[in-house]
């Protein structure tokens, strides 16, 4: 509705007010007798209203008073068993009264548990009040007759609109009015005037960060949990930022804050699962954990819901081949993390092929960020950033890794296997194998070639972690000393 409001020329374009209603001890305060009058309304079989009548019949609960047995029962006719099966559905049966009611035509009642809402349309601020009052009017009317009672002073609205230019409508619920702001929280998902959801992503963010943050204690880069676990305690962290993704999906992903605010909440988990530095980029830290932005996820699973909501369901691996194309689209664009593109060029295949689990050190190998004398002087950790082991003016990731002589001995296993010394290039078939279009047709070609492969992939592993490793020994005792003449 709010979007249709908007929609066309300004001159054309409606006004959206949504009013949350607040229900005193909603769930305690469902009288018995209306329960029932609504099982006999929707033609519950007899023998199924006798069992529910026999439960809520002669209830009472016992009151301690005094430890020396003053106790009272006192009866009990109101109320639908929390925490039950049963309980949501004598609720929904008692409240659906409230969503029946006759209500002015631009104008519709939306309720989820006690959580109701009112929405009106009208294209002007006097009909929108005619309307959202009349509507407010009926909604308390029909609380009173069925004994609940509103917290009209709890009451908020919001106006949806594409408009600049109007005046502030004017609500009231029982005498109390209804505060107009620029902002709305229903059903956990936060709205906002023009409905571009930069509110929504905001505070998602920053509970997913707190989240991610909390979590990441838990998560050391040397040691802790393996790869799986880690993966497994952050999606709380997306389970928070993905919440109502088909409402906001396509807003948030045309709005660049919006995506910003995501994407930084998902660094923070990233980095951990993936064991990385805390200054490698979003992009690049995304890539080594395998996840993709939450604005392409949120795509993924609106276009779920709608399929399935149309009856004509897409498989999920359809849909997540989109969101790597997307993420392709999105690593291909960026600036960031450009030793980590170097390395892994094609998202699909890393996705597809790569490695399930990544180490402390071969994290510091892909995205350049680690013991390096570049890095550390470019961070004030080092004088200069110059290799300490050769006459290099520059140690960064690749002449470490690939260049620097002092580390020719563990690279000799490698380089035996691959009957060359390995460059930066090589490290896409290094770890996620041969593509697959280029395999021989024949199996035992096959067999030899992925065979090799993982031996390939497994020196080059055991070559990154003996480097490094060494290398952070000789750093640290080079530090110590250093440390010890100052």
């Amino acid at each position: 509705m709010a979007r249709a409001a908007g929609a066309g020329a300004a001159q054309n374009m409606d006004l959206c007010a949504v009013v949350t209603l607040d229900v005193r001890n909603a769930f305690n305060s469902a009288p018995w007798k209306l329960i029932d009058a609504s099982l006999q309304w929707c033609n519950t079989p007899e023998h199924l209203i006798n069992v529910i009548r026999s439960y809520m019949s002669n209830r009472s609960v016992l009151i301690d008073r005094d430890p020396d047995t003053n106790a009272a029962h006192l009866p009990v006719s109101f109320g639908v068993p929390q925490g039950s099966v049963l309980g949501p559905t004598l609720w929904n049966l008692f409240y659906d009264g409230v969503l029946r009611l006759s209500v002015p035509g631009p104008t519709r009642l939306i309720a989820f548990a006690d959580d109701v809402a009112v929405v009106a349309v009208a294209h002007n601020a006097e009909l929108l009040e005619l309307a959202m009052n009349s509507a407010l009017s009926a909604v308390s009317t029909w609380m009173a007759e069925n004994g609940l009672s509103l917290a009209p002073e709890k009451s908020e609205s919001i106006v949806l609109t594409n408009k600049y230019a109007y005046r502030q409508p004017e609500f009231a619920m029982n005498g109390c009015p209804v505060p107009v702001k620029s902002s709305l929280r229903y059903l956990r998902v936060h709205l906002d005037t023009r409905l571009s959801f930069v509110e929504h992503a905001r505070v998602v963010a920053a509970g997913a960060n707190k989240a991610a943050t909390a979590l990441g204690r838990l998560m050391p880069n040397t040691g802790g949990p393996t790869q799986s676990k880690r993966q497994l305690l952050m999606s709380v962290v997306y389970s928070r930022l993905l919440y109502g993704a088909q409402i906001w999906a396509d807003e948030v992903s045309s709005t660049k804050k919006a995506k910003s605010l995501m994407t930084q909440a998902q660094r923070c988990a990233a980095l951990r699962v993936a064991r990385c530095y805390r200054t490698v980029s979003d992009m690049a830290a995304l890539i080594l954990e395998r996840m993709p932005q939450a604005p392409h996820l949120a795509h993924e699973r609106k276009s779920y819901a709608e399929s399935r909501r149309t009856g004509t369901p897409h498989a999920k691996p359809e849909l997540r081949k989109e969101v790597i194309r997307q993420w392709q689209s999105t690593w291909d664009a960026t600036s960031k993390g450009s030793w980590t593109k170097r390395l892994i060029p094609d998202v699909g295949r890393w996705w597809y092929y790569g490695p399930k689990t990544t180490t402390y050190r071969m994290s510091q190998a892909l995205s350049g960020h680690g013991c390096f004398q570049a890095y550390l002087f470019k961070r004030a950790r080092a004088q200069s950033p110059a290799c300490m082991h050769c006459t290099a003016v520059h140690d960064d990731a690749e002449h470490t890794i690939f260049n620097c002589p002092f580390w020719n001995d563990s690279r000799a296993e490698l380089t035996r296997s691959l009957g060359r010394p390995s460059r930066p290039e090589d490290v896409a078939d290094l770890l996620c194998g041969p593509i697959q279009e280029d395999l021989p047709t024949e199996r035992c070609q096959q067999v030899r070639l992925l065979a090799a492969a993982r031996r390939n992939s497994s020196l080059f592993a055991e070559m990154v972690e003996s480097i490094l490793g060494q290398k952070e020994t000789l750093e640290r005792a080079r530090q110590k000393a250093a440390a010890a003449a100052t």
